[in-house]
């Protein structure tokens, strides 16, 4: 893709920043990018997506060309916004290409993004020949996109030689031949045309016929926000053990826990999972119990725990049926001891909204 062939494209640019959503409207804007919107943060984000790709017939190529996203923004962040992207049943169109940037980007990030799925990162601050080069590369690159047990995304293998003993990832057309087919049918590739230059070369109507295959295809192995957080709740236990084993390492733990419990409390309820939020809610008043009171809001921490993971293992969404009505009746429970052991004014607040 040509310079030039910039104006045909459309940006998303997802960041928290007033200041520098303008900087990096105003720049794209000076590179060629035609058509630049920008929202505050991965919610509005979420909700921009569903909008330019709801309602569209399959002969319109993606409103959203490019997708530009901070890594840390609030109430949801960069990292949520990709994987609901690449992953959520509801995503318009799990092929966008993405970009994740950060003024602290570092090796654990970088890797942390390209097993998310994204096409590319880059540092802040920028320079304009900078993101051009990006914007122009990621834009121009029409990788396979790969699906896995535990990765969708772009093909993440480097340019240059590389040896791969039994390669699973074979690229192979017709496209058809993807995910349940062949020796390994949790691995499938889909190779899909280079829809944004036919469109920018004025090559007449864009077929999307395999663009629409390979989401239905993919549509029974979506995934949701319970699926992505595992992971942290798995930290969240282990943190806690570590915590109820060694008192000199009390506080470090209990600073860790606070941290992804202020995160999951923002996110579940945005994402649609109320109970994540108010179990998240539960422990973060636990945590700011005294020390002096470990041994009777370690039950309480035990319990809270429990019962995020049941959520989270069991998909419980909204309100949750008959399991929501039992947990949320156990979560009362839990608040009610908490009371008993501080006062109610020490607590956090859910914040409306």
């Amino acid at each position: 893709m040509q310079n030039q062939e910039l104006k045909h494209c459309c940006v998303l640019v997802a960041d928290d920043s007033a200041s520098s959503r303008t900087l990096l409207a105003t720049t794209l804007n000076d590179i060629g990018v035609g058509t630049v919107h920008t929202v505050p943060n991965g919610v509005a984000a979420i909700d921009h997506l569903r909008r330019s790709g709801g309602g569209e017939s399959s002969a319109k190529p993606p409103m959203v060309d490019l997708l530009i996203t901070e890594w840390d923004m609030d109430p949801v962040g960069g990292m949520m916004l990709i994987h609901w992207l690449r992953r959520h049943r509801s995503s318009p169109d799990r092929f966008t290409r993405t970009m994740i940037m950060s003024g602290d980007m570092d090796t654990e990030k970088v890797e942390r993004a390209r097993n998310a799925g994204v096409n590319a990162v880059f540092a802040k601050p920028f320079t304009i020949n900078g993101l051009r080069k990006h914007v122009v590369n990621v834009l121009s690159a029409n990788p396979p996109y790969f699906k896995t047990t535990g990765y969708f995304g772009p093909d993440r293998r480097r340019h240059g030689s590389e040896i791969v003993l039994d390669e699973r990832r074979q690229v192979r057309k017709p496209y058809g031949e993807v995910l349940d087919h062949g020796p390994s049918p949790e691995v499938g590739c889909f190779d899909l045309p280079h829809y944004l230059s036919e469109m920018a070369r004025g090559r007449g109507p864009v077929d999307y016929t395999e663009r629409d295959w390979a989401h239905e295809v993919l549509a029974p192995h979506s995934e949701d926000y319970a699926d992505w957080v595992q992971g942290d709740v798995e930290v969240l236990r282990l943190a806690f053990r570590l915590a109820d084993q060694n008192p000199d390492l009390r506080a470090r733990n209990m600073g860790l826990m606070a941290k992804l419990v202020f995160r999951l409390e923002r996110e579940g309820v945005l994402l649609g999972y109320p109970l994540i939020s108010a179990f998240a809610l539960t422990l973060a008043n636990a945590i700011q119990t005294d020390a002096a009171l470990w041994c009777k809001s370690a039950e309480i921490f035990d319990a809270a725990l429990n019962g995020l993971d049941v959520v989270v293992r069991q998909d419980v969404r909204g309100d949750g049926g008959v399991v929501g009505k039992a947990l949320s009746s156990s979560l009362r429970g839990l608040n009610k001891k908490l009371i008993a052991l501080r006062p109610p004014a020490t607590y956090h607040r859910r914040r409306a909204g």
